[in-house]
């Protein structure tokens, strides 16, 4: 079956092309008619004068014109492998022809339809065959078939090649009020050792040779807190039975805390997330940063002019489209080109768009926001016919037996450009450097606070060293060597001499008012030791 011209036939199972007239109660027939009964009961249809006249438009992929081999051309897509499931279904013929100004149909200012409507409301038509919105208006001039598919209205724009930077990705798994708790949970947790430590030592329950409650100062239960939970073992390890309860306690509870933050994790580092300045109707009424177009002479321009003086934000739409004449394209394929220019958003059915931003060599269609208004196509027919009627049975019969999703399927890509503007659905893309920046930041933010806190004890040293009258720490330990060499040298000579006794020296304890000798707080010498 190939393009003749403008004109191309189809035929079902090879019969001689003739006119369908369906016929309800026939108690006779005239001779030399030739019937053949349909597929419904109490249908006849007659096939004597030649063949249904079917116009459509090319529109991907429901419509579609392919040159073949031998250099004719041939129609393809969802709409033809449909007509040809009712042609065979019904038993008839069909020639199919483009509409000449290649538009739906819309009234002009005349009163006249133009596009496949008025093919039909001016008998140059049987059917038309398209991705055809039924609306109401056009309900009045022409007769509609059963939907055979449903759909909205989309928006459709250029991707964005501006990502939303965020240097703190590594902090998106867990929302500000999460980190919040955990930082306040690991404070709390430390206390609660540090309380229970202290405890068991004031009442003398901690057995020195084993426990080690004395080293869960709030230092350490701090530090053994915040390690825990990062899944880093620290010291000390709890020995003692009421710290490891609440040790184990809380390793668990990191466990859970860490294991969901690397789930959580993967998922929003490794998605990419663009910006959707539009979001619904309402977004893109309500703002003017991005302008925004319908094609003319469709249901959808016949939508939004009839809405002048309803109040509603389609008005608003409609008069700033009115204000704005370059808004109005031409067809899927202008609004397309506009779109691709950037700073243009383009309205138009979703079925079309999906195929479209699916097939899209470089990627950079997307659509964004959510589908307005619930519609649904047909088929169209002149009026006051059966004709509508046997076609609605037909779509029908195929929509039960799965028929018109198969053609969906055969027909829409399921793999290609992501619908979103995302990264391609067929492949992954490694992490950016822009996801790690956060992490960075937070380490070196560390590593200068350890800085600051390593001249500060080195400078807190070098003062206590070199107060006057204050013995350094060489200082201190030559003089306790003194001081042990002269009670050595008294107990020999005792011991000469027959005159030993029994020597008790009671050295004061000495403060130590210079911490950075050990890194640590203030410690109480008595004869040399540290207690």
């Amino acid at each position: 079956m190939t393009v003749a011209g403008d004109m191309w036939r189809g035929t079902a199972r090879g019969r001689p092309l003739a006119t369908v007239v369906l016929l309800l109660g026939c108690a006779g027939l005239a001779m030399g008619q030739q019937l053949v009964k349909g597929p419904f009961s109490g249908q006849l249809i007659d096939m004597r004068n030649g063949t249904l006249r079917v116009v459509t438009i090319l529109e991907a992929p429901f419509t579609m014109k392919e040159k073949t081999a031998d250099g004719s051309y041939k129609y393809t897509g969802f709409c033809v492998d449909m007509i040809n499931e009712l042609s065979r279904m019904l038993k008839f013929d069909y020639d199919l022809y483009e509409v000449p100004d290649r538009t739906y149909g819309a009234m002009t200012d005349d009163g006249e339809w133009s596009g496949m409507v008025g093919q039909l409301v001016n008998d140059k038509a049987d059917i038309a065959l398209a991705a055809f919105t039924i609306t109401s208006e056009r309900e009045r001039y022409v007769d509609f078939t059963e939907r055979y598919m449903d759909y909205g209205i989309g928006f459709l724009m250029k991707r964005s090649n501006k990502e939303k930077q965020n240097y703190f990705a590594f902090l998106l798994p867990f929302q500000p009020v999460v980190w919040a708790c955990l930082l306040a949970a690991i404070f709390v947790v430390a206390i609660m050792l540090f309380i229970t430590s202290r405890i068991r030592i004031k009442l003398n329950i901690a057995n020195p040779e084993r426990d080690n409650d004395r080293q869960f100062n709030i230092r350490n239960s701090i530090w053994f807190a915040y390690g825990s939970l990062v899944r880093k073992g620290v010291e000390p390890a709890p020995r003692s039975l009421p710290v490891r309860i609440m040790a184990g306690t809380w390793w668990l509870f990191g466990l859970i805390v860490i294991s969901t933050y690397t789930a959580n994790l993967t998922a929003f580092l490794t998605v990419k997330r663009l910006e959707q300045p539009i979001r619904s109707i309402d977004d893109l009424a309500k703002q003017t940063e991005i302008a925004y177009g319908i094609p003319t002479g469709g249901g959808l321009y016949s939508f939004f002019r009839s809405q002048q003086g309803t109040g509603t934000i389609y008005e608003l739409m409609w008069n700033y489209m009115n204000t704005e004449p370059t808004t109005f394209v031409k067809g899927l394929t202008g609004g397309v080109e506009r779109v691709r220019q950037g700073e243009f958003l383009f309205m138009y059915d979703t079925p079309m768009l999906e195929y479209l931003i699916k097939k899209d060599p470089n990627c950079e269609l997307m659509m964004v926001g959510k589908p307005f208004r619930q519609l649904g196509y047909g088929l169209a027919t002149q009026t006051s016919n059966r004709l509508s009627h046997e076609i609605s049975l037909g779509i029908l019969h195929l929509k039960e037996n799965g028929k018109i999703t198969e053609l969906r399927d055969r027909w829409w890509p399921k793999v290609g450009c992501s619908m979103d503007g995302s990264e391609s659905e067929a492949a992954a893309e490694g992490l950016a450097l822009d996801s790690f920046v956060g992490v960075y930041i937070v380490v070196a933010v560390g590593g200068a606070l350890a800085m600051v806190a390593a001249l500060a004890e080195v400078s807190w040293h070098s003062y206590c060293n070199n107060r006057p009258n204050v013995p350094t720490q060489q200082e201190d330990t030559n003089n306790t060597v003194s001081e042990q060499r002269k009670l050595t040298e008294e107990v020999l000579r005792g011991i000469d001499n027959g005159t030993l006794q029994i020597l008790i020296r009671k050295t004061p304890p000495v403060i130590d008012t210079c911490p950075a000798h050990n890194g640590g707080p203030p410690d109480i010498k008595s004869d040399g030791k540290f207690v």
